[in-house]
């Protein structure tokens, strides 16, 4: 008893003396930022009241801000964070990632959703404004890696936007890039600079500079940086998935915009930019001729910006957000100045608007993949029955206008071979995974392996996505004549063959009974015709389900 007692003593001896020693640490910074401020304003040319120095500093490494006085009892504190994790987690390191923050949320009565990768953990969270900061001091003393996350909070929230339940999903990667697994560029490598708000604002001044968004096109419609007259030029990539961004940053026409210029780009939190700028990084050292003169980023990304200057600075619009406050825009910018900032469109009628409201997406299909486009679009209040009686009306500006992504993807995986990211041995020294032996034949044929029994011709063409299908044969036991879940695929060119081995697996679209569960792939190799082999036989009909014997 005397010992449960001693130990309870000390526990809570250094739980006071950790407060005390965050507590004179935030003096400590309060007093630097009051030196830092001056300076930073009399750069910027502008008056205290234009911008918050403070609000523009990260999180990271430092005790997180204390909550502000006399908070209304019922708000909450929303906060959004990111941390990648190079190497990556193991698998059964992965899985108890996954344990631990649901059981920190579970105790300090957290909810909100995050994805959890073995790359990282990505989360929008909410709680009251003490119990969020416990759960982040959580993380804090479970890993230390947590000591480099700017936990971006914001404080005083109406209740009405607090998250119900709490969600973490198991996913292979952060962000829907396709740079999961061996693919991954290196953050520790070829990570681009983060510039705080205050010197990304004075950055978008500058000539020879280009400034990205590597948010979706629906996220950048409503609201985007506007550089000054003179300064950066402003790059929209047209993405309607992040799945685009390799390609469209791999297309010739892009590498000549950005040859021998400062690189700027921006997101809504960061976490975007983390991988984007080390993709390109990764793609000007391996490639000599195509050169930049750096990459940055803007730390804590545009809610961290806005935050900073309060009547917007240099951004335009609305910044998209993927919680229950739906957009964010500057604080002290007038509805008059917001209104004068919509370029949007309704997609229905020419009123010009910038809210998403009632879930419609884009029906178009995309004519490269056949795959329906189903990005968000913007109806007005006036449209919305109209919209949800006649969806197959609905159309993004992307598809109104035609558009097409890149076709061709960086070989990332040759492109790490060739910087030494991936040892002769074969392992990636980004996640620690074992490189599969590469055939040294490339063929029209591959080998598909792993299918479901229920798979279909329609299923496997959509999970290649624009690497096209010529022919499908599915392969059958000798015995039996019974399909097994293997599969030959010729496909239409050799450039398809290539794009679709690259991947090593292929995605597999799922039923939404099963789409909780962890993602089925099916696995992709070259497989070269023997000598004198004919393949396919003349005789040969594609059928679209597989024999069952």
């Amino acid at each position: 008893m005397d010992n449960e007692v001693a130990d309870a003593t000390a526990a809570k001896q250094a739980k006071a003396a950790a407060a005390k020693a965050r507590k004179e640490a935030r003096r400590a910074l309060r007093r630097k930022l009051e030196a830092e401020t001056a300076q930073t304003l009399k750069d910027l040319g502008l008056s205290a009241s234009a911008v918050d120095v403070g609000a523009s500093k990260s999180n990271a490494n430092r005790p997180l801000p204390a909550p502000p006085v006399n908070l209304p009892a019922d708000s909450c504190t929303i906060c959004l964070f990111y941390q990648y994790k190079e190497p990556a987690w193991k698998s059964k390191d992965h899985k108890a990632a996954l344990n631990k923050v649901t059981e920190f949320a579970k105790a300090h009565n957290v909810t909100g959703r995050g994805r959890c990768a073995p790359e990282g953990l990505n989360c929008t969270l909410t709680a009251s404004a003490n119990d969020i900061r416990a759960f982040c001091y959580a993380l804090r003393d479970w890993d230390p890696a947590f000591n480099e996350t700017d936990f971006k909070l914001e404080d005083g929230v109406e209740n009405k936007h607090r998250f119900r339940t709490f969600t973490l999903r198991k996913v292979d990667e952060l962000v829907g890039y396709t740079l999961d697994g061996i693919k991954a560029p290196s953050l520790n490598r070829h990570a681009g600079k983060h510039l705080e708000a205050t010197e990304y604002h004075k950055q978008m001044q500058q000539k020879d500079t280009v400034i990205i968004d590597v948010r979706n096109a629906y996220e950048s419609d409503i609201g985007h940086f506007q550089p000054p007259e003179g300064g950066a030029e402003l790059l929209d990539p047209k993405m309607r998935t992040s799945q685009d961004f390799p390609k469209w940053l791999n297309a010739p026409e892009t590498k000549e915009k950005l040859k021998n210029k400062t690189v700027m780009m921006y997101c809504t939190g960061g976490i975007r930019c983390e991988r984007a700028t080390a993709l390109l990084n990764q793609i000007t050292e391996a490639e000599p001729e195509f050169d930049t003169k750096g990459v940055v980023m803007v730390r804590g990304g545009i809610e961290r910006y806005l935050k900073t200057f309060k009547q917007g600075g240099y951004w335009k619009g609305k910044n998209y957000l993927f919680d229950k406050r739906m957009e964010q825009a500057p604080p002290e910018k007038s509805q008059e100045a917001l209104d004068a900032d919509v370029e949007s469109k309704c997609c229905l009628c020419p009123k010009p608007y910038a809210k998403y409201r009632g879930q419609h997406k884009c029906a178009r299909i995309i004519p490269s993949s056949g795959l329906p486009c189903a990005v968000p679009v913007i109806v007005c209040d006036e449209c919305q029955k109209t919209a949800t009686d006649e969806p197959q009306c609905l159309a993004c500006p992307l598809c109104v206008k035609g558009y097409q992504t890149p076709e061709t993807a960086p070989d990332l995986i040759g492109q790490k071979r060739k910087l030494g990211l991936i040892e002769k041995g074969g392992t990636d020294l980004v996640t620690g995974q074992k490189v599969a032996r590469k055939n040294d034949v490339a063929s029209q044929r591959l080998f598909v392996g792993k299918l479901p029994l229920t798979t279909t011709a329609s299923k496997l063409r959509k999970a290649f996505g624009d690497a096209k299908i010529e022919t499908i044969q599915w392969i059958v036991d000798h015995d039996t004549k019974a399909f097994y879940g293997s599969a030959f695929c010729k496909m239409a060119s050799i450039e398809d063959a290539i794009k679709a081995q690259s991947q090593g697996t292929i995605p597999l679209l799922q039923s939404k009974k099963i789409k909780r569960q962890k993602q089925r792939k099916a696995r992709v190799c070259f497989a070269p015709l023997r000598e004198n082999e004919l393949w396919p036989l003349e005789s040969y009909t594609e059928t679209e389900y597989p024999p069952l014997g």
